[in-house]
């Protein structure tokens, strides 16, 4: 069983692949197979998922990883839905009515398992150890605000592993993470319509945060921090770099300011909860609509918060205090309340035609990237330049060598991302040729417009007959053995 051509799950099986085969050493050891064997392992992955699923492998060795990953991506669903319907209780401060309230959880826990982004983008666009830190982040926000209540150590302590657990299993998780923990601060400080004690919310969150970071450099080392810091592409914390990226860390931090702003200033809002569901979902939407602004075509970018968005729709809708009986009195909120709930069903339909209506799931590996076994026999051990979807299939599959890989922002050779310009867009074939050679690039595989590939990242077909002789041709791509 596999999922979308589009899908980084095999990100998550080629490096779950690597640790089965090299074992702890794995950790240590650079990953060979990306980026020209530069980055560190730990750089690509956090621990908890791949030793997951060689565990499970190890235990149900018939069953492929993929489907293993598939399975781990979908009962980390269910967690989700009951961690964001139990915070939901937890910040509204409803008690316990009996069997109201398992009627009220059941169809919560229902409605947030329904929306279908969530689902749909985990099969074909998202890495599996981001789609699971995402999917565990209420767990985290639960311990925090249990600490929030409670004030002890145990508390703290229990917050600091719930964070350290995220950060282990994925760190793209924490600009989400941060949005959570501010609408969790901001919430729990909310009382009779002020804010109240917001400083000691912010400050015990902070520590927490910071003891949850210097636990998980455990595992990553503080050189990984400065590695995304200094570029999302290429390696090396240059003091300029730096500080270029924390600028640019704290625009991206504007929408949050904004959300924050128009929560705590609208005058409107009586509660919490709504404080909490404001925030989280203001913030996302700002990021969404920013993104779009910027470039509409580029919809893989602006789409990137709709996971967050969505939650954020089924809480509007859970917390909706009005009858619905009461249609004349509450039309406008009901009728802008249908169509945020019909949003993610539209987007996702939206873009599953975008996206050549693919099988989510499907028993055979999916055609883009079939060509990768003719790859597989001719180049040995030697490098190979990819491009689309073949990169990240390439690992999962097989052992292929090649120049790009799975996780960009933290790739540390300092070439890598020049070359593949120039091999992909660049119209001179001695340059290309050149870069090739500095590599030691010995095959490539081109897409032509033919290709079932995906993405058609090749520009100037015609440069290529000047640079290698064709190997192989079929399915739409030509592999080509790249002159010296």
């Amino acid at each position: 069983m596999y999922p979308s051509e589009t899908s980084l799950i095999p990100v998550t099986v080629a490096l779950t692949k690597f640790l089965e085969t090299n074992g702890l050493k794995a950790i240590f050891s650079n990953y060979p197979y990306w980026y020209l064997g530069s980055t560190p392992f730990r750089f690509l992955t956090g621990p908890i998922i791949p030793v997951f699923l060689s565990i499970f492998h190890k235990l149900l060795p018939n069953t492929s990883l993929f489907i293993l990953t598939i399975y781990l991506i979908a009962f980390s669903f269910l967690l989700s839905a009951f961690g964001w319907t139990i915070l939901w209780f937890q910040v509204s401060s409803i008690k316990h009515q009996g069997g109201k309230t398992v009627l009220h959880t059941t169809f919560y826990i229902l409605l947030f398992l329904i929306f279908p982004w969530r689902l749909f983008a985990s099969l074909t666009l998202e890495e599996g150890s981001f789609t699971i830190a995402r999917n565990l982040m209420p767990l985290a926000l639960l311990a925090i605000w249990s600490h929030f209540a409670k004030k002890d150590l145990k508390s703290k302590t229990w917050a600091v592993l719930a964070v350290s657990a995220l950060l282990l299993i994925n760190t793209s998780v924490l600009p989400i993470l941060l949005t959570g923990v501010a609408a969790l601060a901001l919430a729990f400080s909310f009382n009779d319509g002020k804010i109240r004690g917001l400083g000691k919310r912010i400050k015990s969150c902070f520590l927490i945060l910071l003891a949850s970071l210097l636990l998980s450099t455990i595992y990553y080392f503080p050189t990984y921090w400065l590695s995304i810091l200094a570029n999302p592409s290429i390696g090396g914390a240059s003091g300029i770099k730096v500080v270029l990226r924390v600028l640019d860390l704290l625009k991206a931090s504007a929408p949050l300011f904004l959300a924050i702003f128009a929560v705590c200033f609208s005058g409107k809002v009586k509660n919490r909860l709504s404080v909490f569901i404001l925030t989280w979902t203001f913030t996302f939407l700002f990021l969404t609509i920013f993104r779009f602004i910027g470039d509409w075509d580029f919809w893989m970018d602006w789409t990137s918060w709709m996971y967050e968005i969505e939650i954020g729709i089924v809480l509007l809708i859970v917390n909706s205090k009005f009858s619905i009986l009461n249609f004349k009195k509450h039309a406008p909120y009901l009728t802008l309340l249908a169509s945020l709930f019909l949003l993610p069903f539209y987007l996702t339909w939206r873009i599953y035609l975008a996206l050549d209506r693919p099988p989510l799931i499907s028993n055979q590996v999916p055609r883009g990237v079939r060509s990768l076994d003719k790859l597989d026999e001719v180049v040995g051990s030697e490098t190979t330049f990819l491009s689309g979807s073949s990169v990240f299939w390439a690992n999962a599959l097989y052992d292929i060598y090649q120049v790009r890989g799975g996780r960009d922002q933290v790739a540390t050779d300092p070439n890598w991302n020049k070359a593949a310009y120039e091999v992909r867009e660049g119209k001179s074939p001695e340059k290309t040729k050149e870069w090739l050679n500095k590599l030691k690039v010995s095959f490539v595989m081109v897409h032509t417009p033919a290709s079932f590939e995906y993405y058609h990242d090749f520009k100037n077909l015609d440069k290529w007959e000047k640079i290698g002789k064709v190997i192989w041709q079929g399915n739409g791509d030509i592999i080509y053995k790249v002159y010296k």
